[in-house]
């Protein structure tokens, strides 16, 4: 049986995963083939070993689904992936399970006149700047339920912290998290200052 380049190899196991349904390629630009639905692109060429071997068929028609022949699944039981290995079927990015997948670090973003502003589920903490007598300078009294009044989807406001911190709670937004932090620091920043 033949040994196939890590390519050939890796478009062979892809074939044979999709099942008797077979795997949709269409054409793509530069003599390749993307597998439909995937960003996997594979050349031309690296089907040639495995149609003239007779380890895949598309049954003659260059439109239909590419379906993994019994010759191809004897070569791959015949070739199992060392445990680890790197030539196993294509896998779309992001479909590392959960617990390997790196920590996604909140949206951090600074301003002019020293405010910052993060966002994580859908909260935003606004930090408001230090005065000169090393308190925060805080909006004016009541302007959370003011907040509250005028949009619908801010579900509460917690604070001020110590550090002088509010934190924006928003429901049923459609907007991206970068509109609500944009939003959320006019909102914040709109109200008269006072010395904490």
């Amino acid at each position: 049986m033949s040994d196939f380049t890590p390519a050939v190899e890796t478009l062979l196991r892809t074939i044979a995963e999709a099942g008797d349904k077979g795997a949709q390629f269409q054409v793509a630009p530069r003599r390749r083939y993307q597998l439909v639905g995937t960003d996997y692109v594979v050349d031309q060429r690296s089907f040639y070993p495995l149609t003239a071997g007779g380890y895949v068929t598309d049954g003659g028609d260059d439109t239909a689904p590419v379906r993994v022949t019994e010759r191809g699944r004897e070569w791959i039981r015949q070739h199992p992936v060392p445990r680890g290995g790197s030539r196993g079927p294509y896998r779309p990015r992001g479909t590392r399970p959960a617990h390997q997948a790196p920590a996604r670090r909140p949206a951090r973003f600074g301003y002019a006149g020293g405010f910052t502003a993060e966002l994580a589920e859908r909260v935003v903490v606004i930090t408001c700047p230090a005065n000169e007598v090393g308190g925060a300078t805080l909006p004016a009294d009541g302007w959370e339920q003011r907040a509250i009044d005028r949009h619908p989807t801010l579900h509460n406001v917690e604070g001020p912290t110590i550090a002088g911190s509010y934190a924006l709670h928003w429901r049923g937004d459609s907007r991206t998290d970068a509109d609500l932090l944009v939003q959320s620091l006019a909102i914040v920043r709109a109200e008269p200052a006072r010395s904490s």
